[in-house]
């Protein structure tokens, strides 16, 4: 009977029973001492702030053991053993942070937030959006999958890393996509050729959309598309939005050579840097067509862009507005607030 607890004691977790030992350690300490000197130890927990001080090390002096009993009970009891045990305990709690470290830093431990952003590839465009998003929203977090890096290449406690394959099922609940607020698809640096590239692009896009089907959870997903023509594809893939970085940027500066100024608009109007930016919000039950809201808004300080997308809202300046629309207006963060709360 005696060999078979300690060899069931040998098998069990050895770092849960030095945790166990020192809890019943200074719990025992506490009662014996009390009864060795119960007149210096008038109360348990004086008893048990004596322990704790004492095989942490503080030692802080302001109550002690004054009989020879008590004080060999110290020596022998708490010095040898309670500060052993004690050092052990910490150095195991400095192991599992170490540990954990690493694994966060190698992209092995798994996301378990939500409304958070989730950015698949790492490239210089996939760097730039989560640097923009991070200045963009204070307390939301990023998870960034990529199976090309086996080390985070964001030193930033907003970013979640995790490696693998993007396209791989185990790997999207690693990020826990069903709980995020949209995920955004970059395509690979390393595959120069645009067919390759928005293949890759398609087969993590498809992929999300089947688990997303799966679980029976809408999954909003945004793909960088690097050929116009795939976009086709992309659709039929169930992507909800699609950016061309290679033609907007041509479009851009075609823009700007033709209307001088143009460029430095887009970038403001991009960019979280400036005093003015882009945001969305509901229709105010008050407003019951275009023209209501875009005057209203042109009131509190805040420009009306489009209507579920579209940016035609001029010519639509007398037609009922639904009130289940998105709309997307322009003006500084502390008008945005005041708007969020007037229309809600």
């Amino acid at each position: 009977m005696f060999f078979r607890i300690i060899n069931k004691a040998v098998k069990a977790d050895a770092k849960a029973i030095i945790f166990i030992g020192l809890i019943v350690f200074v719990l025992i300490s506490t009662r014996i001492i009390q009864l060795i000197e119960p007149e210096t130890f008038n109360s348990y927990f004086n008893a048990l702030w004596w322990v704790m001080t004492t095989i942490t090390t503080v030692g802080y002096g302001d109550i002690s053991p004054v009989t020879v009993g008590g004080q060999l009970f110290a020596i022998i009891v708490i010095y040898i053993f309670g500060i052993g045990i004690m050092g052990v305990a910490i150095g195991y709690i400095v192991d599992v942070y170490v540990e954990y470290k690493k694994k966060k830093e190698k992209g092995k431990l798994t996301y378990k937030g939500k409304n958070h952003f989730v950015v698949i590839n790492y490239s210089k465009r996939s760097k730039e959006t989560i640097e923009e998003l991070i200045n963009m929203h204070d307390k939301i977090e990023i998870v960034l999958i990529d199976e090309t890096i086996n080390i985070t290449p964001l030193d930033d406690e907003k970013v979640h890393f995790i490696s693998g394959d993007p396209a791989d099922i185990r790997v999207l609940e690693k990020a826990n996509i069903s709980k995020s607020n949209s995920v955004m698809i970059f395509s690979s640096e390393g595959v120069s050729n645009a067919s390759f590239a928005d293949g890759q692009t398609l087969l993590i896009a498809m992929a999300i959309e089947s688990y997303s089907e799966k679980i029976d959870t809408p999954i909003y997903t945004i793909a960088e598309v690097t050929s116009e023509k795939h976009i086709t594809s992309f659709i039929h893939g169930g992507v909800d939005e699609f950016v061309t970085p290679n033609h907007t940027s041509a479009r851009l500066i075609a823009k700007s050579g033709s209307y001088k100024g143009v460029s430095e608009v887009f970038r403001q109007l991009t960019s979280s840097n400036y005093g003015e930016d882009i945001f969305i919000i509901k229709p105010h039950r008050g407003w019951k067509t275009y023209q209501d809201a875009f005057n209203d808004l042109y009131k509190q300080g805040a420009t009306l862009l489009s209507v579920d997308n579209n940016l035609d809202v001029s010519a639509k300046s007398n037609e009922k507005l639904n009130g289940k629309s998105k709309l997307l207006i322009v003006c500084k963060n502390d008008t945005f607030e005041e708007i969020k709360k007037y229309v809600s």
